[in-house]
């Protein structure tokens, strides 16, 4: 079956999937993406405004063209698309492709918040929190755009929610926020990693540490090696093994195992 004939529904669900990807470093998504230009331009055109606001994400993150990014998200948010909405207000917000506005951006968050577009919930608390914002929100309004932004799974909104918890001294909730935004693929992988290993919120676990120390080499970061290297020192064969599996990487169980031996 061509990528023409494919259900509209499917167009868009396999072009989020593979934008996704793509934004990870997937080569075979980025070759989907090329794949899938025409089918979501052809429904953009017919008016679908979520493919329009895809053809925006991908220009903006995937080509880096802010101005045709511009031009998608704007014709979507004219017809009050969330996603678009939200789109055109990250522009707005950073000056990409336009010139900066962060109170339309403010107006067009709050827009797409309201019908529910997670992202949108998540720049809106976010202008809050670094006192950008023109309108006034309490800070219980403020967790509750977050944590429900975290729960429609924004993993940044889970990391941000894991910094406040632990600034409050409340380290079993912030090692909760961490492991979901490390489940995501967000950064506080690393700060998972060491509360595991410190026993910050949590029972001393080595296994789980060098798991999520693992998991940040597969998102490219490498941050965790010198962590994981120390780690493995005073660890069993089979306890890095354990560890390796869960990462889904058990090829490096043996270089840690051997680089130990060293």
């Amino acid at each position: 079956m061509s990528s023409e004939s494919v259900p509209s529904f499917d167009v868009i669900g396999s072009a989020q999937r593979a934008l996704d990807a793509a934004q990870r470093g997937d080569r075979d998504a980025e070759a989907r993406l090329d794949e899938l230009r025409g089918p979501l331009a052809a429904l953009a055109e017919a008016g679908d405004l979520e493919a329009r606001s895809l053809l925006g994400g991908i220009a903006l993150e995937y080509d880096e063209d802010a101005v045709a990014a511009l031009r998608h998200f704007t014709l979507a948010a004219e017809q009050g698309h969330p996603a678009g909405q939200r789109g055109l207000g990250h522009l707005l917000m950073t000056g990409r492709g336009t010139q900066r506005d962060p109170e339309r951006a403010e107006r067009l968050f709050t827009l797409a918040a309201e019908a529910g577009d997670s992202h949108a919930m998540f720049n809106l608390a976010m202008m809050h929190l670094m006192d950008t914002a023109t309108d006034r929100m309490s800070p219980q309004a403020v967790m509750t755009l977050l944590m429900t932004a975290a729960e429609q799974d924004v993993p940044e909104a889970a990391g941000v929610l894991g910094d406040w918890f632990s600034e409050v001294g409340r380290e079993v909730d912030a090692l909760t926020w961490y492991e979901r935004a490390a489940q995501g693929g967000h950064g506080p992988s690393i700060a998972t990693g060491v509360r595991y290993r410190d026993a910050v919120g949590t029972d001393r676990d080595v296994v789980r540490s060098l798991t999520w120390f693992l998991m940040m080499l597969q998102v490219g970061n490498g941050d965790g090696i010198h962590e994981s290297h120390q780690l493995v020192s005073g660890m069993s064969d089979q306890q890095i093994r354990e560890a390796a599996r869960r990462a889904h990487s058990p090829e490096w169980a043996e270089a840690l195992i051997n680089s130990r031996r060293q």
